[in-house]
């Protein structure tokens, strides 16, 4: 059944907006900042797609200014759904490309034909679950790069011990260690980028772990196996 379409969220404005300057005006006192390339038409004469920085989104809204519009957007010709650009996933793939290898924990695939960006919470058990596979996600030639994300609020504790990880001079063994057998590593405190990584994935629209990021900056929430996350990734990237 094709979903409806929610027009929910009634904007300050009931006069007829001309220009983006006004959809702007309209929406900043909700949504905070957005600037002019933060607008794009989309092919539904009267509906733009707004981008949004902080978390990285982006929503559908009336050209009018007066509605977001929430659910699909139904083609009745293809009965295709109108699909956000790739603006999103390409700000995100940018931002998480931007961290420097040696701030990642990173499992190399000897055969490496994909690699995907994990946010990780070292007591989340979804996260052991796929860490568990991590000989099979390599034997299937994905490289598995760790960002952190400990969640505070489930995992008081987690990070901390995420930056003993990151400080250790092996990091990808106290992973093992720790996601295997719940050993600490005895290492001083250093600086460390997991604060950092943290906020990053906020901003990335992460409020769960395991967060996978495919190499084209697709999000993919939750643990998936081994197989079935091969699977997705071809299907994502077009393999």
């Amino acid at each position: 059944m094709l979903k409806k379409i929610l027009l929910s969220f009634a904007i300050l404005s009931t006069q007829s907006i001309a220009n983006n300057d006004d959809v702007i005006k309209n929406l900043v006192p909700i949504f905070g900042n957005i600037n002019q390339q933060d607008i794009i038409e989309t092919p539904f004469n009267g509906v733009y797609e707004i981008i949004f920085n902080n978390p990285i989104s982006s929503q559908f809204v009336s050209a009018d200014g007066k509605y977001l519009i929430k659910g699909d957007i139904i083609d009745l010709k293809t009965f295709a759904s109108l699909k956000p650009s790739t603006r999103v996933k390409t700000l995100k793939q940018n931002l998480i490309n931007a961290i420097d290898d040696k701030d990642k924990v990173i499992f190399k695939s000897k055969n490496e034909k994909y690699i995907i960006h994990v946010f990780t919470d070292v007591d989340c058990p979804f996260c052991r679950k796929l860490h568990r596979q991590m000989p099979e996600m390599n034997a299937l030639g994905i490289t598995i790069k760790y960002l952190a994300s400990p969640l505070a609020s489930l995992h008081p504790t987690a990070q901390g011990k995420m930056e003993k990880i990151w400080c250790a001079k092996d990091k990808v063994k106290a992973m093992n260690d720790y996601k295997n057998k719940d050993i600490i590593p005895d290492v001083k405190k250093c600086d460390n980028p997991v604060a950092q990584q943290l906020l990053l994935s906020q901003r990335l629209g992460v409020n769960g772990t395991p967060a996978i990021f495919l190499s084209d900056g697709t999000h993919v929430p939750g643990y998936i196996p081994a197989k079935k996350l091969l699977q997705t990734i071809k299907r994502a990237l077009g393999k």
